[in-house]
């Protein structure tokens, strides 16, 4: 379980998935600045289990976006995709 309390990007093994980023018009540097600007997180009402989550956060530019993250292992979070709020 995800401390997100606690969360620092620095600890973890960050991946994105560029292509469905940028099918919602997200990029990549995008999505990490809402993952280093911080955020709020919600668990991700999906299919796909426990380990998906919601963040809402806002780019450098204040941008506001929903990313669906994927955690997996110990530290480890995969962006699946992401669009703007």
């Amino acid at each position: 379980m995800v401390e997100w309390q606690r969360f620092d990007p620095t600890e973890w093994d960050i991946g994105y998935d560029v292509d469905k980023l940028a099918a919602h018009h997200v990029s990549e540097s995008e999505a990490a600045e809402v993952i280093w600007n911080g955020f709020i997180v919600r668990r991700n009402q999906g299919s796909h289990g426990a380990n998906r989550y919601q963040l809402l956060g806002r780019t450098d530019e204040g941008r506001p976006l929903k990313l669906i993250v994927h955690v997996s292992g110990v530290r480890s979070l995969r962006v699946i995709t992401g669009w703007r709020i």
